[in-house]
Order: structure tokens, then sequence, then C-alpha cells
């Protein structure tokens, strides 16, 4: 959600502090209500303000006479002549008058709203490259408040914290940011902190986060109203024209054909002729919040529109939990570069509305040819203007020789000033503080007098005034301190197993200049559990080295003697297993032991390239159940034996020895990064991951009887399928190609759940399955196909949809020997409270019915798996 906020303010900048300061209040002409948020712009200095909630302002001005340009959505401009001199002004402005004769209908009645917008987007590329650079002043005010935190949460949160968490509820921050910024083409952006200032606990952070355009195809996430896809997310209406500063504006109402997390709604504003953005005010919706966004443009220089005020408003909450904030920025000061390669004045001919004028442009361009018309000017089709762009972007991104970067962003605040004197940021705040916080700056003030108090009285050895109410507990030598995570369950082998996980960082001390930190190099790793039943200890050991630079490599050591599933990944959630066995008697793990030793190996080449290998020796052992134990039984009840039934192998009580080689490749060609602050980082599913492995049982190593070649191959792919929902999509097939032996463990086992509840991820999993009946030691094939809806049945309710729930259809096959072209079909809610996922299954073989069932798992997020990690790891 912060996230959001944060790619929403749209090139959010400052201003600069004169000698003669105008002061104000903007309101309506005929109510008389005050304007909050107005856009005030000084035309010959390229400064400006913003009125605060109040709807007063205070605008610096230059010596002399100034050119006064006071902005409101809705509302006509006005441009008023102002002398230094003067001290004050108070301006109404007049609702908008809308010329509705301007809205004609155009052939196949057409509204004259798709003419405006598919210029407008023909013409997007052009204005996001019309600039080589530019700089600009940044102010930003940001407000906020948890408004909410469920009791249930509080009771549920440690002692200790309760006390802070309901001071939290309904205390307000103010915080105040200058900076500066600059912008080079294609996409290169730099943040500078000179100052900051807050009241209270700021819980948003919005520097660093300042960049997006709606010329881009998406802003955070959503489908711009501009973006090349946009008839097929959103239907448009002209709903009039009106003339700002001699620029005839069209106002066009955007209206999504499925509301929703992925799309505004709300109107934009384009400039006739030039096709550029004058003012927008769009609403959507993300994780249960409500997000408003309005943007006044200016024409800082000619032709070249830019933000000058931004206003983000929020409020909502996600289980329970209500938030409300706003972010409001006013953009000054602005130095711009002018692209050369861009220099003329192009005007688009939209061949849909202009057949004639698109042909007869379409043939003196073939004849004359299109170097210069870019760079020169002149008249170009919507079709020809984005081929050109397409083309000019391509070449240079060809010129630099990288991957595609959509996005490089850096943000310095090492040089950030807390200035807390007041008359210090008066000279600098072009938006006037209202009462509510000049009364929250006092109290700060006296909080701030406090904190350096305390901070003397703490020097000196003395108490200080919440040393009273929190005493700190010594921490434990470092090499003492471990992480622990209890490893207890219940099982028909061990019953009641009670054991532990021990997690000891290894760290050596750095010295780096002056100063020295302490860096982690290693990790060791200690499991024991006890089973009460089988009345034995179980234990393995663990090392592996850690380097932050993947690129070095990472090892890993591991052995001892534990028992196992046969099938370990994934492996059948042993915490549900114990309450199904206690509970209802149904034992689903099957296990056998093993003495074992294993060394691996992992790599990341590059970003697109990854590969992994293992070496293992196992000593196997077959075991039985030891108790019958459960809650409630009938005293002849009993568990069905600890041996799998496969139909190729039948019933499986034996193991054998055996000693394997792994080796695993994931490779994810096309793949695009953003940058921040130098550091590159891959976007979740711009590209698709192959994956390859290969598994080798190794006869006559000490008393290993495996002996077989297994190889694998699979391609995993997110994407979206046009304006209805996403595609998740999985696709595996191996193949033995020598089984002279292959033990039951090293057979191929297929990720299902015949459990209600199940933490599986349904990419990559069935819902039905059988377990181990049609493991596989020959040749197999699967594939997984989901499909999230962004509106199917219940998510045609607006309220249902608009708190994030989704629906899914999804296929699952199967192919093995003995699969029968097993093929699961289903429908899920899915998100539900953001938190769980209902599934509704029905199984066929051979096309015939077999079962149905239901599955409650958690909440499935096409986004966010790294599937590079799970196809290297999963084979």
């Amino acid at each position: 959600m912060i996230r959001f906020f944060l790619l929403l303010c749209v090139c959010v900048t400052g201003a600069s502090a004169t000698a003669q300061v105008l002061t104000g209040r903007v309101t309506d002409e005929s109510t008389g209500e005050v304007l909050p948020y107005a856009s005030i712009y000084v035309q010959q200095t390229g400064t400006g303000a913003t009125t605060n909630i109040e709807g007063r302002y205070e605008l610096p001005l230059r010596a002399g006479d100034n050119t006064v340009i006071f902005q409101f959505l809705g509302y006509q401009t006005q441009v008023v002549q102002v002398s230094s001199r003067r001290g004050s002004l108070d301006v109404q402005l007049r609702p908008e008058a809308l010329d509705l004769q301007q809205v004609e209908v155009i052939s196949g009645d057409e509204d004259l709203s798709y003419s405006v917008i598919r210029r407008a987007i023909a013409k997007a590329d052009f204005h996001r490259n019309q600039l080589n650079s530019y700089s600009a002043d940044v102010y930003l005010k940001g407000k906020g408040k948890v408004d909410k935190i469920p009791k249930l949460f509080q009771k549920l949160a440690p002692k200790e914290d309760r006390e802070e968490i309901t001071e939290i509820i309904g205390k307000s921050f103010t915080s105040e940011t200058t900076s500066k910024i600059t912008y080079t083409r294609p996409n290169t952006f730099r943040e500078e902190i000179i100052s900051r200032y807050a009241v209270g606990e700021e819980n948003f952070s919005v520097s660093g986060y300042v960049f997006s355009s709606f010329y881009q195809p998406e802003v955070a996430e959503v489908v711009s109203p501009l973006s090349p896809r946009s008839f097929a997310y959103y239907k448009f209406a002209h709903e009039g024209v009106f003339v700002d500063q001699g620029k005839l504006i069209n106002k066009i109402r955007v209206i999504p054909r499925s509301p929703g997390e992925d799309v505004f709604e709300g109107y934009v504003y384009i400039v006739q002729d030039d096709w550029s953005l004058h003012s927008l005010d769009l609403r959507t919706y993300r994780m249960g919040f409500t997000i408003d966004i309005k943007i006044n443009y200016n024409e800082v220089a000619p032709r070249i529109w830019l933000p000058t005020t931004t206003v983000i408003e929020g409020f909502g909450g996600i289980i329970g939990i209500k938030i409300s904030a706003s972010y409001i920025a006013s953009a000054s000061n602005y130095t711009i570069t002018l692209n050369p390669d861009l220099g003329g004045y192009v005007e688009v001919i939209d061949e849909k509305t202009q057949p004639e004028a698109a042909a007869a442009t379409r043939r003196e361009n073939r004849a004359s040819g299109y170097e210069n018309t870019l760079e020169e000017g002149g008249e170009l089709t919507r079709k020809e203007l984005r081929k050109l762009m397409k083309s000019y972007e391509a070449e240079e991104r060809e010129a630099t020789g990288e991957p595609e970067v959509v996005g490089n962003y850096t943000f310095i605040d090492d040089s950030v000033q807390m200035i807390r004197d007041s008359a210090a940021w008066e000279a600098i705040r072009p938006i006037p503080l209202t009462a509510e916080e000049i009364s929250g700056y006092r109290y700060q003030d006296s909080v701030a007098q406090v904190a350096r108090l305390d901070s003397i009285a703490e020097a000196r050895g003395e108490e200080t005034s919440s040393s009273s109410k929190k005493k700190k507990r010594k921490p434990l030598p470092r090499w003492l301190r471990f992480d622990v995570d209890p490893d207890s369950q219940f099982n028909p082998v061990e019953g009641y197993a009670v054991g532990t996980r021990f997690t000891k960082s290894l760290r050596r001390e750095v010295q780096e200049d002056t100063s020295s930190y302490q860096q982690k190099f290693g990790e060791l790793s200690l499991r024991a559990r006890y089973g009460f039943a089988w009345k034995r200890a179980s234990w393995e050991v663990g090392y592996s080295n850690w380097t932050n630079d993947q690129t070095k490599g990472r090892y890993y050591l591991r052995g001892g003697r534990y028992l196992r599933q046969f099938d370990d990944s994934p492996a059948i959630d042993p915490i549900l297993n114990s309450f199904t066995s206690l509970i209802w008697g149904d034992n689903y793990i099957r296990l056998y032991e093993r003495a074992y030793a294993t060394a691996g190996y992992r790599k990341r080449f590059s970003d697109a390239f990854k590969l992994s290998g293992t070496l293992t020796y196992e000593d196997r052992r077959a075991v039985t159940n030891q108790t019958n134990h459960r809650w409630g039984g009938p005293d002849e009840f009993a568990y069905a034996p600890n041996a799998p039934v496969n139909a190729e192998r039948g019933v499986v009580d034996d193991v054998q020895n055996a000693a394997l080689v792994e080796i695993l490749a994931a490779y994810r060609p096309g793949l695009k990064y953003y940058i921040r602050n130098g550091k590159k980082r891959v976007i979740d599913g711009s590209a698709p991951v192959l994956g390859l492995g290969v598994q080798v049982g190794l006869p006559s190593i000490g008393n290993s009887t495996s002996d077989f070649t297994r190889i694998e191959g699979s391609y995993r792919h997110r994407f979206e399928a046009g304006r209805k929902g996403d595609v998740n999509l999985l696709l595996r097939a191996g193949a033995y190609l020598s089984n002279t032996y292959v033990d039951f463990p090293d057979f191929k086992h297929f990720a299902t759940s015949e459990i209600l509840l199940t933490r599986l991820d349904p990419i990559g999993s069935y819902r039905l399955l059988p377990y181990y009946l049609n493991s596989t030691g020959e040749e197999y094939g699967e594939a997984y196909i989901h499909y999230q809806f962004r509106k199917l049945l219940l998510t045609n309710i607006r309220k249902l949809h608009l708190i994030g729930l989704k629906e899914d259809l999804f296929v699952n096959y199967l192919y093995t020997p003995t699969s029968d072209h097993y093929t699961e079909l289903g429908y899920s809610l899915d998100n539900i409270l953001r938190v769980f996922r209902l599934e509704f299954v029905t199984s066929f073989r051979d096309g015939g019915y077999e079962d149905f069932g239901v599955r409650l798992s958690f909440t499935t997020s096409f986004g966010s798996e790294d599937s590079e990690d799970t196809e290297i790891t999963d084979f």
C-alpha cells in the first residue's frame, strides 16, 4: 500500500524564497467555500505555491510585475498581473463553463473522446522523450494517521507493545521535505533531500518514490488512461471543452470497463493539438484502500507541460486496520533541456476520424521519407508516429547495449538537515500551515525539549523520563545468541515427537576505514527430535557459507540420521497431518529412515542464469508404525501401514541404499529491470523461467543399488491475458533415460493434498490426486493452467470486487503410464480477507468423473513468488 502511494506522487517539487511575499485566500466565487490545494504559478519565474486545506496561500514574488496563474480542477483559470509591492490578494474562482456543443458524435456512433484519446496515446511516447533532462525543486508535505487497530490485534501483541499501539491510534503526523530532483532521458531520476521536518510518527515514506508518469503504460501497476492497451480497460466520454490561457482543453471522463484495483476512474483533461495532459482527477483502489490523485500541469515552455501541483489522498484499511493519509507536492524552478531529435511540432492525424487526411499524409510521408519529421515537425498518422517512436527508443536501447531498464532511481539523503526553526521553514514553505499544524509543531517542540533533557541525563548516568517505565534487558553474549524453531509433531512411527532446530549465524569483525562491523560469513544448524513411541532420537547437522554476492556461489554440507518422507519436496505438511491423525485417524505421511551425508553448491552466474548441484549418499532403512494412539478412537483402531501404495510398484515396504548426483539450471530470457540507488532489481514476471534438471543414481558406490538417469524440463510464466485477467502457466515433463534400478524414494513424486487445509502453491500441485499412487519411474508430463479473472461471478458485485476478492478457473493435468490422463478442473475464490483461498475441485480419469473436493489454502499472489527459485529447487 505504501509503495503504491510512493509511485503515484508524480514529479513533486517545491518553492524558492524571495524578499516579497503575496498572501491571500482562494474561494469559490458563488458559494464562498474555500478551495484547498489550488495551484498557483508565477509565469516569469516558474515558481509556484499551493493553498492549504483552509484555502490560504503564501507566494514569493520577484521585484516588479508578476503574472500569477490560479488554477483549481473544475474551475476557470484566473490570470492576474500582480506587483511585488502588493501584500495580499484574495481570489474568487468561477466554476468551469463547459461548451457542450463541442461534444459531437463521429462516424459509427463514436464519442469524440475516442479520437482525442487515440491521439493522446499516439503522442505519449513523444511527450516522454521531449526533454533530454530537467531539474526542479521539491516541496512535499504529508499528513496521516492510523484511525483504527482492532482490539484483537492489540490483545495478540506482546504486553510491552500494547501501550505503544494504543498511543498510535488517532495520533496524526505531519512531515515536510524539500529536495532537488533531476531527470535524464529515458528514465533516470535522481532526488537529493535538502531538509526535512516531522511532527509525530510518520507511518509512510514518499521520499525516493516520486517518479512516475501517466504517459507510461502503467502507473504503480495500474493501467494508465494513455496506455496503448487503454481501450481494452476503459470506455471514455467527452464532457465538453473550455479555454485555459488560450488553449482549448478537452474534459474526458474515464470509465473502467471493469472497476477494480488495476484501473482508474475519473477525468483526464487533454490539450487540443498538443494532445498533452493539462490536468487529471482520478481514483483507484488498492488492497482495500481508496486513492485519489489530482495533478495540475503547466506549460513551462512552449508545448512542454509538466506537473506543478500533485495531491494524493488515501483512506481505507485491511483486516480491520484503518489508515488515512494525504500528500501534497508543489513544483517550481524547472530547468529544462530539450531533446533536439524531437524539436519540431508534430500534428497527429487520426485515421479513423480523418481517413482522407490520413491517406494523403501517408502518401506524402512515403514519398518524402520520415528521417527529419520528428526533428523538424510535420504531420503524421497515429500509427506512423507510434512506429517512429518505438523505432527511436529501440535504437537508443541497442546503442547502450544494456537490457531494458524500466526505471532508474537514485535517492540521496546523506546531507539531509533536520530543520526545526519555524522561521527557516516560513522562508521556504509554499503551503502555509493550518492552525492545527501550528499547534502540533508547538507540541513537537516541547517533546523535543524533553528528549534533549533525557539525552543530557543519560550522558550523566541519571534517570531519564522514560527509564523508569522501561528497563532494558541486558543482551546475551554474542556466542550464546542463536535462533530456535520448534520441531514437534505426531505420527504413527514416532508417536509424539518433540524437537528443536537451532541456527547459529557465524560473524567476523570487518574493519572499514575508521569503523568496524560484524559481517556474516556462515551458518551452523542443528536439528534434533525424540519420538516417544519409537523410543529413538533423530538428529542432523549442517553448515553453509554465506555471501551477499550470489555470483560468488554458496555451498552447504549436511548429514545425520533422520526420518524423511518419501516425497520430501514438497512434503505432506507434518503439522496438519498430526491433527488429521489424532482427530480422525487419517495418517497420510509415509516415512523411511536415512543415515546420510550431502554436499551442495549453488551459483547465480547472472540474473538470467542460475545453476546448482548436489551429491548425496543415503543409508536407507524401512520403518513401521509404533503406535495406534488417537484422540477418542476405539480400542481396536489401527493406522494404515507405513508403506506407500503405488500403481507401478505396489506396496512399498522396503528401501535400498543410494548414491545420487543432481544438477539443476534455470534461465530467464528477456528480463526487465528497475535500478534503485545503483542496484539493479529484476521485475517479477517480466520473463518466463526455463528449467532443466538431471539426476543420476550411481551404483557400486558404498552399498548403493540405484542405477538410473532422469532428465526434466519445465516452462513457467505469468502474464496478462488482455483486460479479462492474468494467466499463470507451468509445464513440466521428464523421463528416465535409463532405469536399471530406481528405488521408490527416487521416483518422480507429484505434490498434492488429500487434506482439506493445505499450504501448497496451487501453481505446481494437485488437489485431489491420491498420495504416491501415480508416482512413477518412467516418463511423465504435468500442466497447470490457472486463469485469474478481473470479474467473473461474485466479483461482479462491486463491493466484493473492490475489497480485492478474486475468482480463478484452473486445469491441472498429469500423464504417467498409470495416471489415465488424470485431470482436475477447479474454481476458486481467492484473496478472501486478503489471506485465504477457497477451492472447489473435480477430478477425472480418461474423461470419466472420479472425485470432488474442497480445499482451503493461503491466498495466491501471482506476482509475488520467485519462480526461478521454484524451478531450480522443485526438481
